[in-house]
């Protein structure tokens, strides 16, 4: 029988992870009509700006609360030093924002791009939203309601996508500059997170008033005591969420100055990093998908580490780690097999198409190093995941320069897959540690489902193609969605049959929802 603690935790998680899953599917979701509004062009400023935007974002929905909570409960003493913890939290975001303010010329000169510097600083303005909403974030979750924290990530995002959107039409309409776009990815992220911010206020200001009356401690205080939790755990936390966007971050720093230094121009450059921004989307949805299915084993995760149960963890990080390499790996060969009609239809044309199918292969290897920092954060390796991130950003700056120069856009999509194989690699080689037999999956059985979806999928477009795919965008993504469909129902239906998902597995995930 589950205690009133362990049901609070199980329904912190699920609620994170549901909130969580929503904002990553508008965050995927909201790029494709950015895209269709501003052009390649406008993209690339936009992805430029974002990954920027995207930490910040990831620090104060994940790094700081998380760290915030755990210091509260393990010293409840600290609850009375909210005002303290808000004038660390703050002065450090003034140093950081001076710093960042003052090296965004530099910061666009090594990006190739010198008009980005105002984009630049107007994203580095969410620092001084970072704190506050942090705290509020951090202290609900100390007290357990984990659903404010879960309503604010997702207010924040529609209101930021919202902006982004209409700000973008504007520009468009106006014909305004189209670096404008960096400006107004800032100002959304500061609206979307003052919405967020605004509703904690609405919903707890007693609860906010009576801990400003219990800052009035006299007990002995040093600021120190705050460096380790609040500026290095967090760090790490966050780094576990965004494999994805600090590789984006290296292609943001990196290949418009690499293609220029190739021969083409800014313009051109510009054009061809947002051809290939355009995976970024692509592959959030593959990596979403994968996620989702896992998503009914994290009470089981959650509750098997609170307890220690090592045979238990095992089984789940298992279970976890087979299902999500179902999901990524048949959003991957989908991805592939039908990346031109998908360019076509979303983007309005091929463009990069082959740079694409390159890249969406690290759908496969981001999934799975995501699901495995995530096994190895409940085995309590999370110092050591960071390394293997930090490793796998590395490989990506050293190969971005070794192949962008000679390859172009598929250099950088292979550099991108070779990162995201070496995160995984690492991750499992730590995770042979505290799973000794291995995590199992039936390849030869995966490779089955793999191949007939394939053949399905390949043969009906083939087929039915001619006759159904028209001109017409709205049919073309009816008949896109219908191949994807049809891809899903078969995978599923030969994983079945094969028995890659035994029956035990199947009522281990209708038993955890």
């Amino acid at each position: 029988m589950m205690s009133q603690t362990d049901k609070e935790i199980v329904r912190g998680a699920i609620i994170l992870t549901y909130a969580g899953l929503l904002s990553k599917v508008l965050s995927a979701f909201y790029r494709i009509p950015l895209q269709n509004i501003t052009g390649d062009v406008g993209f690339y400023i936009y992805q430029q700006i974002y990954p920027f935007i995207g930490m910040m974002t990831m620090l104060m929905l994940y790094g700081l609360p998380q760290s915030i909570a755990a210091l509260l409960i393990d010293q409840p003493s600290f609850k009375r030093k909210k005002k303290k913890m808000r004038y660390f939290l703050y002065s450090v975001a003034l140093m950081l924002f001076i710093c960042l303010f003052a090296l965004a010329p530099t910061f666009s000169r090594w990006m190739g791009d010198h008009s980005l510097v105002t984009g630049l600083r107007v994203s580095f303005l969410l620092l001084f939203i970072l704190p506050e909403l942090a705290l509020e974030r951090g202290f609900d979750q100390a007290e357990g309601r984990i659903d404010r924290t879960a309503i604010s990530q997702v207010l924040e995002q529609l209101f930021r996508v919202s902006v982004i959107i209409v700000g973008a039409v504007i520009i468009m309409r106006q014909q305004q500059s189209l670096y404008n776009v960096g400006i107004v990815a800032g100002l959304g992220a500061l609206v979307g997170g003052g919405v967020a911010l605004s509703y904690f206020y609405i919903r707890n200001k007693k609860q906010a008033e009576q801990t400003d009356l219990n800052n009035l401690s006299t007990a002995p205080f040093s600021y120190s005591i705050l460096v380790k939790p609040l500026l290095l755990y967090s760090v790490m936390i966050a780094m576990n969420h965004m494999v994805l966007l600090l590789l984006q971050w290296v292609d943001a720093f990196t290949l418009v100055g690499l293609l220029k230094e190739s021969g083409s121009s800014l313009n051109d450059a510009q054009i061809l990093k947002g051809v290939l921004d355009r995976a970024q989307p692509l592959s959030q949805l593959g990596i979403v998908a994968s996620s989702s299915i896992t998503l009914a084993l994290v009470p089981g995760l959650t509750k098997a580490t609170k307890r220690q149960d090592h045979k238990q963890m095992a089984q789940l990080a298992g279970t976890a780690y087979r299902f999500g390499l179902y999901l990524s790996s048949a959003a991957m060969v989908g991805l592939v097999l039908l990346m031109q009609k998908v360019n076509l239809v979303l983007f309005k044309d091929t463009a990069g198409t082959i740079s694409l199918q390159i890249f969406v292969i690290s759908v496969l290897f981001t999934s799975l190093a995501i699901i495995t920092s995530t096994i190895l954060q409940a085995y309590g390796e999370g110092r050591r995941v960071v390394i293997g991130i930090i490793t796998g950003l590395g490989v990506k700056y050293l190969t971005n320069h070794l192949l962008v120069p000679s390859f172009f856009l598929p250099g950088a999509a292979v550099s991108t897959v070779l990162a995201t194989v070496v995160i995984f690699y690492f991750n499992r080689l730590l995770l042979k540690k505290h799973v000794p037999q291995g995590l199992g999956a039936p390849i030869v059985k995966l490779m089955i489902a793999l191949v007939g979806m394939a053949i399905v999928v390949f043969g009906m477009d083939v087929l039915l193609s001619p006759w159904f795919f028209s001109d017409q965008r709205m049919l073309q993504f009816i008949y896109l969605l219908s191949l994807i469909t049809l891809g899903i129902i078969t995978f599923g239906t030969l994983l079945v049959k094969t028995g890659a998902i035994s029956k035990e597995e199947q009522s281990l995930l209708l038993k955890e929802k």
